[in-house]
């Protein structure tokens, strides 16, 4: 009987030290990372909190409908480095969001920066997205001058 609960008690020893590190955070599968859309509308909400940011916008979908859309971003701490924080995005406020978009097609995706009213360009983006890269390659093809609303185009290489 002792044997017994030596090995299961092991077991569950093996078991609990190394499931935790593996459920530590969510993977980037659920996002077409081969592609970035750009998304127009008015900001509604911004959730400035871990273990994700959020930014919710009123836009049209394809069909002109006006529809919510959100967009998760990194965590504070991560984002405070890139300059962004709690107040950095206000209800009622213009913006243009360019995102890594849901795969199964619903109004959502994954930040990779956003530009703001005053042309000022925010980085709240988690690790699914170089924001930098990015904005280097939209401003050299003219899409952050020209970009359309639901403009899709491949992701720097």
């Amino acid at each position: 009987m002792t044997r017994t609960l030596q090995t299961l008690a092991a077991i569950f020893l093996a078991i609990t030290a190394t499931s935790g590190p593996a459920n530590a955070h969510h993977s980037f599968a659920m996002f077409d990372l081969k592609q970035q859309k750009l998304v127009e509308g008015v900001v509604t909400d911004w959730h400035f909190n871990s273990p994700h940011s959020w930014l919710y916008i009123e836009a049209e979908d394809e069909n002109g409908e006006l529809q919510t859309w959100s967009f998760e971003g990194a965590a504070p701490i991560h984002a405070i480095r890139q300059g962004v924080t709690g107040n950095t995005f206000s209800k009622g406020e213009q913006v243009r969001v360019v995102m890594s978009p849901l795969q199964d097609g619903r109004n959502a995706g994954a930040l990779c920066f956003v530009i703001k009213e005053d042309a000022s360009i925010a980085q709240p983006n988690d690790g699914i997205c170089n924001a930098q890269v990015s904005i280097d390659h939209w401003r050299a093809q003219g899409w952050i001058d020209n970009g359309r609303h639901l403009d899709v185009h491949p992701t720097a290489q």
